[in-house]
């Protein structure tokens, strides 16, 4: 099991957030993915309960530099992907902007219109740089899965359908919100093209290369 390195908040807004590590795992699968799976008509397009092999889970757990996904099919690396972000203990969405995003979604009828406002949110100083670095992978990924829509009928609508309850799990007050909302915040992002990438100094090395000797995202250490 995937786990953290404190105990899970009884309120999303309460004390961890999301570890520095997990943008480069999820960026990983997204580059495994995107290699062999983007035509695949399969992709995203059902749900699953399946949450990826344990060999798999693990090496990402452990050492997710050297694990080498070429080896798994799409669907494994799909389920796995998406077991990833739902096992994931803290707030995807954090609480301080996610009222506003639903509000936004609730008034503004043009989906085009309300990708932009909610790219506005989301870039917002207040999004923690890790959560908003994951969304700009996830987004972006999920617009070229989109992109080639000619081949596996990914529209936008049903890819925010197959992620918007993984992104908005931990949400605050998100049990009192219509799923539909949710949906359609996952859909605009992609119809408005993804979230552009903050701006960072450059790193010395590759942000996987970093992570050996660190804690895991789930709270073990990275074997050197």
């Amino acid at each position: 099991m995937w786990l953290n390195t404190c105990a899970r908040p009884r309120e999303p807004s309460e004390g961890c957030t999301l570890p520095d590590r997990v943008p480069a795992v999820l960026d990983k699968l997204i580059e495994a993915l995107e290699r062999q799976g983007l035509e695949s008509e399969s992709l995203y397009q059902t749900s699953s309960d399946s949450t990826g092999p344990p060999e798999l889970r693990q090496a990402l757990d452990t050492d997710p530099v050297s694990v080498n996904l070429d080896q798994y099919e799409v669907a494994v690396l799909s389920d796995t992907l998406r077991a990833f972000l739902h096992d994931l203990p803290f707030p995807i969405i954090p609480a301080v902007v996610y009222s506003e995003l639903v509000y936004t979604a609730q008034e503004t009828q043009s989906i085009e219109e309300c990708g932009e406002k909610l790219k506005r949110i989301l870039e917002s100083p207040s999004v923690p740089h890790v959560n908003h670095k994951l969304l700009v992978l996830l987004v972006r990924h999920l617009v070229r899965v989109a992109q080639s829509g000619a081949q596996n009928q990914a529209i936008p609508r049903l890819l925010g359908q197959a992620f918007s309850e993984v992104i908005f799990k931990h949400s605050h007050l998100s049990a009192d919100v219509n799923p539909e909302q949710h949906m359609k915040i996952m859909e605009a992002l992609i119809v408005a093209g993804g979230l552009m990438e903050l701006q960072e100094a450059p790193a010395p090395e590759s942000t996987l290369a970093r992570v050996k000797g660190q804690a895991s995202p789930f709270g073990h250490a990275i074997n050197p």
